[in-house]
């Protein structure tokens, strides 16, 4: 992984970042922002009742959390409609057929993406990453297959899992990251990945309080 730029924070708890359009939505566990990349500026801003992961899906933007569910319009990011959620939401994303969940384990919950809906779930299948801690979450296709980049919470590392078959496919080192940041909590870890705009292999990366926005190009390992 490489640093390619950062962008100062208002030190929010970053805990899910989304590209949508030209903007980053940003769940801070108190607010979903619109901010813009570069800037920070709030564009567009809603009270949330809780924190949880956020994915924008043909249907909308979609808000997890353990304690509910919500479908937000992607631009005003006003509530459309909610349900009752079953599950802690670390992380989130979409692999273009469905909604990927984390919860804190080695499992990943599979959900449909219009409705939200439990249809499946993958747990990592690779012994050294056996115990992983998956949190927030950025799907990808790789070769024509839906896998998803996943940080592995408590420490410096972020794997790139296949769905299908639960495999570790690859593995990056953020350090350059954390050890910028110095965190002086536990609770200050890496809580938002998301798409560059035309990025290719590039992403925008924060986390809980950090004091930046970092923008990496992805150098991933076997």
């Amino acid at each position: 992984m490489r640093v390619i730029d950062r962008v100062r924070t208002d030190r929010a708890d970053a805990r899910g970042l989304e590209l949508v359009g030209e903007v980053l939505v940003e769940n801070t566990g108190r607010t979903v922002r619109a901010v813009a990349p570069s800037t920070g500026e709030v564009r567009a801003q809603q009270s949330v009742p809780a924190d949880g992961g956020i994915a924008l899906t043909p249907a909308g933007l979609w808000h997890v959390s353990s304690s509910a569910t919500i479908l937000r319009d992607p631009v005003t990011l006003v509530e459309r409609r909610r349900a009752p959620a079953s599950h802690e939401t670390w992380g989130l994303c979409h692999d273009g057929i469905r909604l990927v969940q984390s919860d804190g384990t080695t499992q990943l919950l599979l959900r449909d993406r219009d409705t939200a809906g439990l249809v499946g779930e993958v747990r990592v299948a690779t012994r050294e990453w056996g115990t992983a801690r998956l949190g927030e979450l950025h799907c990808v296709t790789v070769n024509g297959y839906p896998q998803v980049w996943a940080v592995v919470t408590g420490t410096d590392w972020m794997i790139r899992v296949d769905l299908s078959t639960g495999l570790v496919t690859a593995v990056a080192d953020l350090t350059a990251v954390t050890v910028a940041e110095r965190p002086t909590g536990a609770d200050e870890v890496i809580g938002g990945v998301a798409a560059v705009a035309g990025g290719g292999d590039e992403l925008w990366l924060t986390g809980r309080h950090f004091d930046h926005r970092y923008r990496i190009r992805l150098q991933p390992g076997p």
